[in-house]
């Protein structure tokens, strides 16, 4: 299983637009990994998870031939994560040549909001009517917490976020020959229910990437900080969800309380994970 990072960062990217911290200092100079766009995973070279409004300039900087898309596992509906002017283009009115079919999953909630965003960008659009879901070449699948659905040689499992309920965000679990990855943004603390289903269906994580929002020390709403993913990945490892030799990384990175990437890769080291960076390729 391939895994490219396209973007690791959260809603507001780094550095800000108008942000004259020392995290988004440094980003403005030195760029690397300090330069995060919105967080976006490309598996292989046709299942995307997150339509988001960095992806085309990602693609472009990291080789991703995003005309190949197939599958599209969307967390949520946040505009950080979900685009929805690049959906509508794939309408014959906007002269996209021979777009191949698309197959979206995501929660019903998810699923309804993407469709008032699209119909904000073309009157009477819609996600969930057959005669639109033709007009884009698309289908879609409502996924509940503990769903799996077979995409391709992949089984995507979708797992209960905790991060906006209204919307009915979502994790998800890929499995493709033998190996598991666990993409877990955004999301606070992992529910019962997730830990639950884990270990009733016997998972064992090959690589996890988890919501950091926050750096260390540092507390905000609806997501992590980097002490609480670093405790949440030694829970998993305690209890054989993360295989032994498997990796985890966190991602989804704001600048509030994150130091420079260096440094917190360091914390990391100390902490048991890694710091994802954007254009990062895992070979599972």
């Amino acid at each position: 299983m391939k895994i490219t990072f396209l973007g690791t960062a959260a809603a507001t990217a780094c550095p800000l637009v108008f942000c004259r911290c020392p995290v988004c200092r440094l980003a403005w100079k030195t760029g690397g990994p300090d330069f995060r766009r919105r967080s976006s995973v490309l598996i292989g070279d046709d299942l995307l998870i997150d339509l988001g409004p960095d992806l085309m300039g990602s693609a472009f900087a990291f080789g991703a031939d995003v005309s190949k898309i197939r599958f599209l596992l969307q967390t949520h509906s946040h505009s950080d994560h979900f685009d929805a002017g690049h959906l509508i283009t794939r309408l014959p009115d906007y002269a996209t040549e021979d777009p191949l079919p698309l197959e979206i999953c995501a929660s019903a909630e998810t699923l309804r909001h993407m469709s008032d965003a699209l119909a904000r960008e073309e009157t009477g659009a819609t996600l969930l009517a057959e005669d639109w879901q033709a007009r884009l070449r698309l289908s879609i699948h409502p996924l509940r917490h503990g769903d799996s659905v077979t995409l391709g040689n992949r089984r995507v499992t979708a797992v209960e976020s905790n991060h906006d309920p209204r919307d009915g965000s979502a994790l998800y679990i890929v499995e493709e020959g033998g190996r598991a990855f666990f993409y877990a943004t955004d999301t606070m603390r992992l529910t019962d229910r997730a830990w639950a289903l884990f270990l009733e269906r016997g998972f064992a994580f090959d690589a996890i990437a988890i919501d950091a929002t926050y750096g260390p020390g540092a507390q905000g709403g609806g997501h992590l900080s980097a002490d609480e993913a670093a405790e949440e990945i030694a829970r998993m490892r305690a209890e054989g969800i993360l295989k032994p030799e498997g990796r985890a990384f966190i991602t989804h990175i704001s600048h509030e309380g994150t130091p420079p990437h260096a440094e917190l890769e360091r914390f990391g080291r100390e902490r048991g994970f890694e710091v994802a960076r954007d254009g990062l390729t895992l070979e599972l």
